[in-house]
């Protein structure tokens, strides 16, 4: 339900929150139920109980990893943010540019990333800059296409109604293209920030001696699953609180309404 100048309400608000969260919790019960009455072993399957038990026995070892994936994450989705907008605006300005590299970066786009890890190694090492720029790569793609959508979605008559009263190429971008592609950069953006926290994760499988991809695997090496379970929660909680953030910086900038759901 929705107010008359559009804002949810309160209600609105807890009822589309509490859904979710009642079904999360449904889910946790059922799981812990079914663990301990099917009998089945911890190395398996621990129950959700065992796992809080574990964040908190391993709180500061999850800390001490979490913080170099989180870096190495909005490093990588901050270069795709800035690379992926430039190249979608630079797509919708320039037909020809368009014509050239489009199917270059769709084609780009197809090749399976989790390959480009070894490739990535050899070329910059097994450093921050080779799982930096494998979240770059998984990541940029949505902003490109999804910048270079909203600016093309533009009412060409608002376009021409701007030239007529002498606006200049820069203010009917400033004015017109920009503000009407906001919905769907965010759009773009809420897909590229889990796609950053992929790409981070399947380089620490590959490269890295820190992070919670690094401890997933060490976890399961040593079938410690407990602690595996714990590192894949910690990393789902960082995952929801990026993408958090985002939809909130999103209701801040597109105070608007914009006549269609783009989430």
């Amino acid at each position: 339900m929705a107010n008359s100048n559009g804002n949810k309400t309160p209600f609105s608000v807890a009822s589309q929150i509490g859904g979710p969260t009642a079904i999360f919790f449904v889910m946790l019960v059922l799981w812990q139920v079914i663990v301990i009455v099917l009998k089945v072993p911890q190395a398996i399957l621990p129950t959700p109980l065992v796992i809080i038990e574990t964040m908190a026995k391993h709180w500061e070892l999850l800390m001490i990893h979490s913080w170099p994936t989180l870096s190495e994450c909005l490093m990588g989705f901050g270069l795709a943010v800035v690379v992926g907008m430039g190249l979608g605006i630079s797509l919708a300005f320039f037909p020809k540019f368009h014509n050239s590299v489009y199917p270059l970066i769709v084609a780009f786009q197809v090749v399976p990333k989790v390959a480009l890890a070894p490739l990535f190694i050899v070329w910059f090492g097994l450093g921050t800059l080779s799982r930096v720029l494998l979240a770059f790569v998984i990541a940029f793609f949505p902003m490109v296409v999804n910048t270079y959508a909203g600016i093309l979605s533009t009412d060409p008559l608002m376009v021409r109604m701007a030239h007529s009263f002498s606006a200049n190429r820069w203010t009917v971008f400033c004015k017109i293209e920009f503000p009407n592609a906001l919905p769907y950069i965010f759009s773009g953006l809420k897909i590229g920030i889990t796609f950053a926290v992929i790409g981070i994760i399947v380089a620490e499988f590959v490269t890295a001696q820190k992070g919670l991809g690094y401890l997933i695997v060490f976890a399961e090496g040593n079938i410690d699953t407990p602690l595996l379970m714990a590192a894949i929660t910690v990393l789902s909680i960082i995952g929801v609180a990026l993408y958090a953030a985002i939809v909130a910086l999103e209701k801040l900038v597109v105070t608007w309404d914009v006549g269609q759901d783009l989430h």
